[in-house]
């Protein structure tokens, strides 16, 4: 297994709170099971790209969620074996992507316990793509997705969309187009902004200055966030310990222990002998579920970074490496079902990711955009967990399954 930089913040969903008072666990409605499906989906693909893009020493963070959402908005517009490509690298194959997209979209929104909006868009440029009426009907209702005109030779053009991208991540990420290519006719993005207070939140008078032994044995100073001893979901094997701090309010009634929230963020510690690099290359979605399966409630500490941290990627040389290949090739790509007049020509050009976090003592921050652009031609009694060397996290939704981001933290910067 290799958890090199998997940095973590992949989920972010959590339930409806009205209050402290709100409603209890077992009453709330559990997500539709096409949600669930996609989240699964979305998670497969957020770790197949996880293991690709790792590299051992160096953070990795990204948003699964993000990507897979504005890929399956463009892939609305593909057919035969484009389509074939781009559902089975994204393990949709067996869904109605639309639909399934529409149930997550409504199962993540309307919560009180986390912030957590996600946004889609879609910009045309009437000049040389005549925008299919079906295509666009079908995805401003499955994907909630605005559907602008624009002119992309106009040097306007990007500023008009870094400040959709910036509006919608709370100025996370104020500019994530430095140049449009002439070429471009269309292009594609999602946003998306979590906010999360801990349910249990870090005493700032304990943080001190600790040693974080990065992958080379190498140290830098860190400030070290100090937990009381907490009752938390923990798990343990030979290879790593893995703990989840909730986010949102604490249940007031000793009836309903724990958070009111089913937002957490997993951490994933290699132990004594282990590397990240080591715990990545084998983690996969269905080994992070089978750990946190095994998880349960025990009273321990945990000591994490205050950090920040930024990733920025462009996929296209990427992802047909994953398998979807003619998606990006011009000549073969099939996206026929994006234009009104059926013709070929229209291929995916570039997608670009972006994704931040920021952690302290009071909770989370994190937001990711990805932009698709579009041309022509047994567990123990109690546990302590200190995050001083490379670690794996992920921050998820236990109501829809997804995991909003995911990454690895190999230099923690310093949160001031």
């Amino acid at each position: 297994m290799r958890i090199a930089q998997v940095f973590a913040l992949f989920a972010v969903a959590a339930l409806v709170v009205a209050s402290l008072a709100a409603t209890s666990e077992a009453d709330r409605v559990p997500a539709p099971e096409p949600a669930k499906k996609l989240s699964a989906a979305n998670n497969e693909f957020g770790f197949d790209l996880l293991r690709h893009l790792h590299k051992d020493g160096e953070n990795t963070f990204l948003s699964p969620t993000s990507i897979g959402m504005a890929l399956q908005m463009t892939s609305r517009g593909a057919k035969g074996e484009t389509l074939s490509e781009m559902n089975e690298t994204m393990h949709v194959g067996a869904l109605e992507v639309g639909d399934a997209n529409r149930k997550l979209l409504d199962a993540l929104s309307g919560r009180d316990d986390v912030k957590l909006n996600v946004a889609n868009a879609i910009w045309a440029d009437p000049a040389n793509l005549n925008l299919n009426k079906n295509f666009a009907t079908d995805v401003s209702k499955q994907f909630d997705a605005e559907i602008d005109a624009i002119s992309f030779s106009d040097p306007k053009t990007k500023d008009v969309i870094n400040t959709w991208i910036s509006d919608k991540t709370e100025q996370k990420i104020p500019e994530m187009l430095k140049e449009l290519d002439p070429s471009i006719v269309a292009l594609l993005a999602n946003a998306i902004y979590f906010k999360g207070d801990w349910t249990y939140k870090f005493d700032k008078e304990k943080t001190e200055k600790a040693d974080f032994t990065r992958a080379d044995g190498s140290t830098q100073k860190v400030s070290m966030m100090q937990s009381g001893k907490l009752e938390l979901r923990y798990a343990e094997n030979d290879d790593v310990q893995i703990v989840a701090l909730p986010y949102g309010p604490a249940a007031v009634k000793k009836e309903q222990p724990g958070p009111l929230s089913e937002v957490y963020m997993w951490l994933i510690v290699p132990k004594e002998g282990k590397s990240l690099d080591s715990i990545v290359s084998g983690l996969t979605s269905a080994e992070f579920q089978k750990l946190k399966n095994s998880a349960t409630r025990i009273k321990g500490t945990v000591e994490l970074p205050r950090f920040k941290m930024k990733y920025r990627k462009e996929l296209q040389d990427d992802l047909p490496k994953l398998g979807m290949v003619q998606a990006f090739h011009n000549g073969k790509a099939d996206f026929s079902g994006f234009e009104s007049d059926n013709r070929r020509g229209l291929y995916i050009s570039k997608v670009i990711h972006e994704a931040i976090i920021e952690v302290n003592e009071e909770g989370t921050v994190a937001a990711a955009a990805t932009v698709v652009t579009m041309s022509k031609g047994a567990p123990p009694r109690s546990f302590s967990v200190r995050c001083d060397k490379p670690f794996l996290l992920a921050i998820a939704d236990d109501h829809t399954g997804s995991i909003m981001f995911i990454g690895t933290v190999y230099q923690p910067e310093d949160l001031e």
